[in-house]
């Protein structure tokens, strides 16, 4: 079948260039097999990870450090994970960014260090994440204490008081050996060294290691995953164990280090940048996902045997907005991502990129996925459709490697000053109207900030809440502008032409919501008002005609998921479940339990 160039032209604005990178990992993914389960139990589900994250290991060439050395490559593999495995995206980001990548670039290359790294290497052991504490995340005033013992050369572990437990590393299966890099306030002859990560074995195959105590945590709602509550009492990580890259190290004179106490938390959990990245590329791709099987379910569904459900107002308007928000954040996630592959190491802007995109990208994700599950009915509800697992992988992407908001607020104090330097490469020199309102109301916020009023950003309560605000301005307008940019590259002239009416959407729709504030601020009056509302309707009258095109513009194979929703007919997929007759004769009562 030849290929249709305005769908060709749609799945580079959201994949990029790299298309045969994406199908490789696309079938590497999706051959796993794993899917949504009925029936089975909380530990079962998330005992799957391993085996899966072993397998893809595997499939990619045996080597999880060459998957997360290649900053492009493990993005596509997250995003891939979040369309056809949802039992392995919980664990990517942890063993790949939190763990090989901590080690890779902060390590020193000891032998101690290389053999821990080749157990992470093809997924013998896999990489967890040891920060948060049962008092909080706590940053630079985390309370596990790592005490420095020169005679034994090494670190003793402890958790002085409950609020230093550790809270939620998965580390409870008892049948996986796990290696763990462990946030920890480093002691050394009496002296507080800051919070530095050390790197151990916390769990072999012959059980936990010696100072340890785990207690498999109540279950999650969604994400099945075995997190647990960690007390430490005298585990023993040897010298080689810090992470501490070139500056902070333990040399013949004790401790040594060239970045001040307070500053050496946030040096070493630069890594969690990237990590931030491809969750936000996760939970895009999840909301790509939902679409897909979403909008090709309501175009063929007809309720009562007459009207299309696309072809119902509320459906359809609901479904454009959605795909409008899609299509905005995911061409934005991947343009970070393209920034974030030729940064230098250890970049801070990536850092601040990565705290803007993933709030967006999340926040956004989880609304249009909650648009798919509500607008399917009953459908939707069921996990065979895959919709409850892609919004509970989001849900868990919303708190992981930094509660959203928190992450916002730390972006908008961050970037006040200078978010102008936050720019898109090649962006063009002329934006719509629309989307520099959007810019407006960002350079407002930002200016009413730096002259200490914070009542400019709207209805807020403190400088945390305006910060917030800032940073979602910021994010907004760089989603809207990336996607317009993605237009204006466009081969397709169909494809330009719908990629202009979704930016449109997206960015009309943020200053529809945002309306009080531009008319507080003078940027409303009736005649913009009107033309939001003209513009608007247009454009999504625009859009509505072309649902079929935009969902398959996200690539997405929908045979490989056999669900209802994604089947050609859906009737016909439940009638083969049941294994019924089309017209069944009915002899006896039978009741029948599907798996």
């Amino acid at each position: 079948m030849p290929s249709d160039p305005t769908v060709d032209s749609l799945r580079t604005a959201i994949l990029g260039t790299e298309t045969f990178l994406h199908h490789r990992v696309r079938a590497v993914i999706a051959g796993l097999g794993d899917r949504p389960s009925t029936g089975l139990t909380y530990p079962t589900e998330a005992s799957m990870a391993p085996d899966l994250l072993r397998a893809t290991i595997a499939a990619l060439g045996g080597s999880a450090v060459a998957i997360a050395n290649d900053p492009r490559l493990h993005g596509i593999v997250c995003e891939w994970a979040a369309v056809f495995a949802p039992h392995l995206l919980p664990v990517l980001t942890g063993h790949l960014d939190l763990s090989i990548g901590a080690v890779t670039a902060l390590g020193n290359s000891s032998a101690y260090q290389r053999e821990l790294l080749t157990e992470l290497d093809t997924g013998a052991a896999v990489g967890v994440l040891l920060l948060t504490e049962l008092g909080g995340t706590n940053g630079a005033d985390q309370q596990t204490i790592a005490t420095w013992d020169s005679t034994r050369g090494g670190f003793w572990l402890d958790s002085p008081d409950p609020a230093s437990w550790k809270f939620m590393p998965n580390i409870a299966d008892t049948t996986t050996p796990k290696i763990g890099v462990i946030t920890a306030r480093v002691i050394v002859d009496g002296r507080d060294e800051g919070v530095l990560p050390l790197l151990t074995r916390v769990r072999t195959q012959q059980g936990l290691q010696p100072g340890l105590s785990v207690l498999a945590l109540p279950d999650k709602g969604w994400a099945p995953m075995d997190h647990a509550l960690i007390l430490f009492d005298q585990l023993f990580v040897p010298a080689d164990g810090l992470l501490g890259g070139t500056w902070a190290q333990i040399g013949a004179d004790g401790f040594e280090s060239t970045v001040p106490v307070r500053a050496r938390f946030h040096r070493a959990i630069a890594t969690l940048g990237q990590g931030r990245l491809d969750l936000a590329g996760a939970a895009a791709a999840g909301a790509r996902a939902g679409l897909a099987v979403t909008v090709n379910y309501a175009l063929q569904r007809r309720p009562g045997g007459r009207t299309l459900m696309a072809d119902r107002g509320m459906v359809r308007r609901d479904l454009v907005s959605a795909l409008a928000a899609t299509y905005a954040t995911s061409v934005l996630g991947r343009r970070v991502q393209d920034i974030a592959a030729t940064a230098p190491t250890g970049d801070p802007v990536v850092g601040v990129w990565s705290m803007l995109v993933k709030p967006l990208l999340a926040y956004t994700a989880h609304e249009v996925l909650l648009t798919c599950r509500q607008r399917s009915g009953a459908q939707g509800s069921l996990r065979t459709n895959w919709i409850q697992d892609w919004i509970g992988n989001t849900e868990g992407t919303i708190t992981a490697e930094g509660e959203s908001q928190l992450l916002w607020k730390q972006a908008g104090q961050l970037t006040f000053r200078d978010f102008a330097a936050l720019a898109l490469p090649r962006t063009p020199r002329i934006l719509p109207w629309y989307v520099r309102m959007l810019g407006d109301r960002e350079k407002g916020i930002a200016a009413g900030w730096r002259r200490d009023d914070i009542a400019v950003a709207g209805i807020t309560i403190d400088r945390d809440t305006a910060a917030i605000e800032l940073a979602a301005a910021t994010s907004e307008r760089l989603a809207a502008t990336a996607l317009w940019q993605a237009s204006t590259t466009a081969e397709d002239d169909i494809a330009r032409g719908l990629l202009e009416s979704a930016t449109a959407v997206y960015a009309l729709e943020r200053i529809l919501c945002r309306g009080t504030w531009f008319a507080a601020n003078g940027r409303m009056p009736p005649r913009v008002a009107q033309r939001v509302h003209r513009d608007l309707h247009h454009h999504r009258e625009h859009l509505g005609a072309h649902l079929g095109e935009l969902a398959a513009g996200f690539d997405i194979a929908l045979d490989v998921f056999d669900a209802p929703m994604a089947a050609p007919d859906y009737l016909r997929w439940w009638q083969e479940w049941a294994g019924w007759p089309s017209t069944p004769t009915i002899t006896s009562a039978s009741d029948e339990a599907k798996p």
